[in-house]
């Protein structure tokens, strides 16, 4: 079913479809009129035919009807005429037909099922004669009697039966012939499309060297492609430009602050005034708390530049958990917050554990350093649709709805802003996140946050 809707999807084979459906219709009616336009012209003649022979037994008495009848059915070499004279009780007196038709005397064609009587060989014989259909004319004579003259038009329905069983037939066959050449129309546009969406996968998961494929067709879908690949080239260009002046600032300003601050601190060792000593300890505290951004912000680069896959395999999750309990169990401590550590069997994934470590470590020192005395903050690993899960919860501030995304942004605090914080250690969780390919969810909670992190998807 979904590669039928991928398909339906391709213009290519949604043409081929609508010309097929075209064809179809087309057919349909020409043999539609070809079918009404032989079947008219048979009626036609077989009406005509039969008021002629009607026409043959007017003003004639009873005696001369009986003849008339006797010879017409003896001289019908072909068989194919139908005649019978009746008691106006429906015996018959004389003809070929087997029982009266009970059609009304209305002097008007009708089309009925009918059996001859049985023709008998030179041997006498006599042979079982078929169900036909007939078309015939009713008529009262004077004397009472019901005169019925007809033909058979068994042959005629069997020709409407056969243009009637073509229709149906070609129409289904043009229908079945453009789904299939839609179909197979459609594969090479469809293969196109899958390795442009995976290059566009890879390009936002950061490589942004990846470039759209370009085949020698030089179609729309190739058109496409490089306009495309040109922007591509320009916003690569522009985003290195952009790191790259980031980069450099990050690196010319960390080292003069380092020097920065040993000067404060060679000074503040060498003053003894109280009061300029405390300036000195605040000039210190706002030195490192740049150094620390800077940090944090070569950190993230390093990070988006991905020079760290080297480090990546397939790893057991429960052992990026285990530090993790020793880590933070003194903290929570410390803060008078409970810490639970829980785990249940889940799926080896692909994954550089120092990496997945320090997101998971950003992700737990959020949820104590914003979770009041006496809370709660728990770390779970599990699966989920097949694939594993840490999830961290906390009954601390939260985050509301509307921050969920702008908490991933750089320098962004929000509610956190009102503690201690650079607004950078979830940016580095989010990077870490996107590296992986893996997914960051904040879910709703009655209290405080839920923080999830999916490591993968079921079609992995």
């Amino acid at each position: 079913m979904n590669s039928l809707l991928e398909h339906w999807r391709i213009s290519t084979f949604r043409l081929a479809v609508l010309f097929g459906f075209l064809f179809t219709v087309a057919n349909v009616l020409l043999l539609g009129l070809v079918y009404w336009q032989t079947t008219s012209y048979l009626e036609r003649r077989i009406d005509g035919s039969i008021v002629t022979m009607s026409g043959y037994f007017k003003g004639q008495d009873r005696a001369q009807t009986v003849a008339e009848v006797k010879d017409a059915v003896t001289y019908d070499l072909r068989k194919s005429n139908v005649y019978g004279l009746f008691t106006p009780d429906g015996q018959q007196i004389v003809g070929n037909m087997e029982r009266f038709p009970k059609l009304p005397a209305d002097g008007k064609i009708h089309e009925f099922y009918h059996r001859t009587l049985p023709q008998y060989s030179p041997g006498g014989v006599a042979s079982e004669m078929p169900v036909g259909l007939a078309r015939a004319m009713v008529r009262q004579l004077p004397g009472g009697e019901i005169l019925v003259v007809g033909r058979d038009f068994t042959q005629a329905s069997e020709i409407k039966a056969i243009i009637l069983n073509a229709l149906i037939v070609s129409g289904t066959f043009i229908i079945a012939l453009g789904l299939l050449g839609g179909f197979f129309l459609s594969v090479g546009p469809l293969r196109r499309i899958n390795t442009v969406r995976d290059t566009a996968r890879r390009i936002m998961q950061g490589e942004l060297s990846q470039r759209l494929p370009v085949s020698k067709r030089n179609d729309e879908v190739d058109m496409l492609s490089s306009i495309v690949n040109l922007m591509l080239e320009e916003i690569e260009r522009l985003l290195n430009e952009v790191k790259s002046v980031t980069d450099n600032v990050a690196h010319d300003l960390r080292t003069p602050l380092t020097r920065l601050r040993l000067t404060l601190y060679r000074v503040q060792q060498a003053m003894a005034e109280p009061g300029h000593r405390r300036m000195l300890d605040n000039a210190l505290t706002e030195t490192d708390a740049l150094l620390a951004r800077f940090r944090a912000l070569l950190r993230i680069s390093e990070i988006e530049n991905r020079q760290r896959r080297a480090g990546f395999g397939q790893i057991d999750p429960q052992i990026v958990l285990t530090p993790i309990a020793e880590l933070f169990e003194a903290l929570a401590e410390d803060k008078s917050v409970r810490f639970d550590v829980h785990s249940t069997p889940a799926p080896m994934i692909h994954a550089d554990p120092g990496l997945l470590f320090e997101a998971l470590s950003n992700l737990v020192d959020n949820a104590i350093k914003f979770t009041p005395e006496g809370g709660q903050v728990s770390v779970t690993l599990g699966q989920v649709e097949g694939v594993a899960c840490f999830d961290v919860i906390d009954s601390g501030i939260g985050i509301g709805p509307e921050e969920r995304d702008a908490v991933l942004q750089r320098f962004y605090r929000g509610q956190q802003g009102k503690s201690d914080g650079y607004g950078l250690g979830l940016s580095i969780v989010a990077a870490i996140i996107h590296l992986h390919g893996f997914t960051l969810t904040f879910h709703e909670s009655a209290r405080g946050t839920h923080a999830s992190v999916r490591c993968g998807n079921p079609q992995s």
